[in-house]
């Protein structure tokens, strides 16, 4: 038995030695294969492992984030839940973004990872004086340090901070005890609903800053709306203008209001003046369904004569073999394509590291802002110019619908947002949706029928991959789409929807508005939207250059009597400095944009680049440095380029709605220093915008029909050809007249005889849970 036993044992170890053997030989095989400092980009995109120095915090790393700042005695900060207007406390946290310079030496394998940092929001009303301010927390995990942020020039004054929760439930407070109990039956005989003791048939409310361009003083305009589907469509022309200016909210007072197209000194005297019949009197009903329907118009709830007469399901698009796409660790690899995304709570979506066949060709692309300027004659309308960064934007991505506002097959991912509505992490479910879409348009195609050039037919399916989210702004809703083609192109399309804002109608309204229905006018707007683009052109020493269309007056000697001939021609005009290439976009003088590395010459000695593509510019019409215009002074330029630096890292902040009389970024600063931008790391900063005049079409609410604004990069001698010369995506069908008009038909060995269905839409999620949709029903 001894040596049984013995036997046995040295059995049992050589079995342990060669399981031992074969996990050290895998584990080997696991550390090569994802070495994220030596393997390629194409192998670390297959790697479980890949390190995403752009992936937003995880819920874990937040928390930890969370714990460092409340365990800083100095920095004194309560919860949110148990916040005022005079304590301390976080705003919100996101990922800071490496510096490029040490990204970009870890992405190209030639430094070690950058340091993982968290970014803070903090409110410090008890600071002296109160401030906002932005700390660095680091390293992550284990954070042990804080610092202020370096990209962040200037103090933030606590007058221009952003919209809070805090400030909103002590300027309710304030509504409630100086406005809604005095003024309830006024309210009532008025409008048949009040703020309070109202039932169904109640007053809700919106709110207008007034920039510091226009008042030293803190002030918000408060205008009543029917609280209906939907309520900006349904004004009462009942206006309030809060003083909520300090920290001490007791000191918060009622300047104004404004009622039946007129301005009274306090609540008193309205009261007072309405009483005794000594102003006019407005009378309104309270929304009702019309004669035959069962729901008000303005909801969007289905009603009139319903289409098509046989209920039958629209197309459908499907992926017979599942995704050509990955995801993981917020890195998206696409056929030639590959980057990472991100969401961040100020700035909202952006994308970095994006390469094509292995090479960068931006290195961010990311929406900044979005901007609004309304027009009217009610205090209301003069001053609602907004900035939606004061809102936030990643806690405003979420809840997209499967089978609407994406294909059932998409990808539907979260993002991890901190802000002052939770006490910790929480995922924004369906926040970013990724798919592959076929835009049913050739990306190239041809038919020959011709003796001379033969008969033949060639064409490539323009199949995209499209990143997609929708920022939820109140009562606008903006889609956003980055759209990756087989050609190395880049698309940046943007649609509008939503519901308008509108006015009580009064005589002067009509110089701002149409009508939208009895008593109401469709606000005159203008949407603008700003976007950067770090552009890197085979490196970071990059030069822009525009090839100005003009007309060629020359004769030939060939010519008959030597008359002169007019044509086109163009002209190279290289741009300087950060003044030269400030555009203003002028229809008498065409051009194209072009961004490219004039040390690196395609084989026919032309400098590879990418150009530049808009549709969409938008002439902003504010008189320069008046008002709210300094805050946004990025839309005085459809196009910019400057010299990269860490500190000229956005156009706006989430302080822009308040900060107009000194701008926590002036964009106008980027260009008035006027640097080389010959040779050098270049952004482009690009402005998209509209005129909005609404109509009564835009009920119920604004299609996006004819609301696309978009942005091309578009590879400009780059490629010796068309890339997507090699796509298995290309049919070509030849015929010879020899054999008889008999055809060869090549797909290149894609499969295209499927018997699969395509995936069903699956509503049982959301209907278990509703948070999906809305992050207000979220334990």
């Amino acid at each position: 038995m001894k040596k049984l036993s013995v036997v046995t044992l040295i059995l049992a170890l050589s079995v342990l030695a060669n399981i031992a053997l074969i996990v050290v030989v895998l584990w080997l095989t696991h550390t090569e294969t994802c070495d994220d400092q030596h393997q390629t980009p194409e192998e670390l995109s297959n790697c479980t492992d890949y390190v995403n120095v752009f992936e937003d915090l995880r819920p874990g790393e937040i928390n930890e984030v969370l714990e460092y700042l409340y365990s800083q005695k100095s920095l004194q900060l309560v919860k949110p839940n148990k916040a005022n207007l005079t304590t301390n406390y976080i705003l919100g946290i996101e990922l800071h973004v490496p510096n490029k310079s040490q990204a970009l030496d870890f992405l190209d394998r030639e430094g070690e990872k950058p340091i993982r940092e968290a970014k803070a929001i903090l409110f410090l009303p008890q600071r002296d004086p109160p401030v906002v301010e932005e700390y660095i927390i680091s390293p992550i995990p284990k954070p042990s340090n804080h610092y202020l942020n370096p990209r962040r020039n200037k103090s933030i004054p606590y007058r221009v901070r952003q919209f809070s929760n805090t400030e909103m439930v002590a300027a309710v407070r304030l509504l409630q005890k100086e406005v809604a109990t005095k003024v309830e039956n006024m309210l009532k005989r008025s409008y048949g609903a009040a703020f309070t003791n109202c039932d169904d048939k109640c007053l809700t409310f919106t709110a207008s800053a007034i920039s510091s361009a226009f008042s030293k003083k803190r002030k918000l305009w408060i205008t009543s709306l029917y609280q209906q589907e939907f309520s900006t469509l349904h004004p009462v022309g009942f206006q309030i203008l809060i003083n909520m200016d300090g920290i001490n909210a007791s000191e918060w007072k009622i300047e104004k209001l404004w009622y039946a197209n007129k301005i009274f000194d306090s609540v008193d005297e309205l009261v007072h003046k309405y009483e005794n019949n000594e102003i006019p009197k407005l009378v309104l009903r309270f929304p009702e369904p019309e004669k035959g329907e069962s729901t008000i118009r303005g909801s969007l709830h289905i009603r009139g004569k319903e289409f098509p007469k046989i209920p039958k399901a629209g197309p459908r698009q499907y992926e017979p073999q599942g995704h050509r796409y990955t995801v993981h660790n917020q890195h998206v690899n696409y056929i030639n394509w590959e980057f990472n995304y991100r969401m961040s709570y100020t700035s909202g979506i952006q994308l970095y590291d994006i390469r094509f066949q292995g090479e960068r060709i931006i290195y961010e692309l990311s929406m900044q802002e979005i901007a609004i300027v309304y027009a009217g004659a009610s205090p209301n309308g003069i001053y609602a110019q907004l900035s939606d960064s004061a809102f936030g934007f990643g806690n405003r991505a979420y809840g997209m619908m499967p089978g609407v506002d994406c294909p059932e097959y998409a990808t539907f991912l979260g993002s991890t947002i901190l802000n002052e509505d939770f006490l910790e992490a929480k995922n924004y479910p369906n926040s970013i949706c990724i798919f592959e879409h076929n835009t049913a348009l050739p990306l190239r195609r041809h038919k020959s029928n011709s003796v001379r050039s033969g008969f033949f037919y060639a064409g490539v399916v323009d199949y995209v991959l499209i990143v997609r989210t929708a920022f939820v702004m109140f009562n606008y809703d903006y889609i956003i789409d980055f759209v990756f083609h087989q050609n190395g192109a880049i698309d940046v399309k943007l649609h509008s929807t939503g519901f308008i804002m509108s006015s009580l109608y009064f005589s002067e309204e009509e110089a701002y508005g149409m009508k939208m229905s009895d008593s109401s006018v469709g606000s005159v707007h203008n949407h603008m939207f700003s976007f950067k683009a770090d552009i890197d052109i085979l490196g970071t020493t990059n030069r822009y250059v525009t090839l100005d269309t003009e007309i060629d007056n020359k004769t030939r000697k060939w010519f008959e009597n030597g008359e002169y001939f007019s044509q086109l021609t163009f002209k190279r005009r290289l741009k300087r400095t950060e003044l030269q290439a400030a555009y203003k976009y002028n229809f008498n003088t065409p051009k194209y944009h072009i961004v490219l590395n004039n040390d690196k010459l395609n084989p026919y000695s032309e400098p590879r680049g990418y150009r530049i593509i808009t549709k969409g510019f938008s002439k902003q019409m504010l008189p320069q440095n008046v008002g709210f215009e300094k805050s946004m002074a990025w839309s005085r330029y459809q196009m910019a380029m400057t010299k990269r630096k860490e500190e000229e890292a956005t156009t706006s902040s989430m302080h822009s709605m308040f900060d107009g009389g000194d701008p926590v970024v002036n964009f106008q600063k980027y260009l008035d220093d006027d640097e080389n931008i010959v040779d050098e790391d270049l952004v482009t900063w690009i402005s998209l915008g509209m005129h909005h005049i609404p109509h009564t079409e835009d009920l119920p609410n604004t299609a996006t029909t004819g609301n696309e604004m978009s942005i091309t990069f578009l590879p400009y001698n780059y490629f010796p050809e068309d890339p997507s010369v090699g796509s298995r995506d290309a049919i070509r069908v030849d015929a010879r007249l020899e054999n008889k008009g008999r055809v060869t038909f090549q797909r290149h060995g894609t499969p295209f005889k499927f018997t699969c269905p395509p995936q069903q839409p699956d509503f049982e999620e959301i209907l278990k849970n509703g948070s999906i949709l809305f992050m207000s029903l979220a334990p």
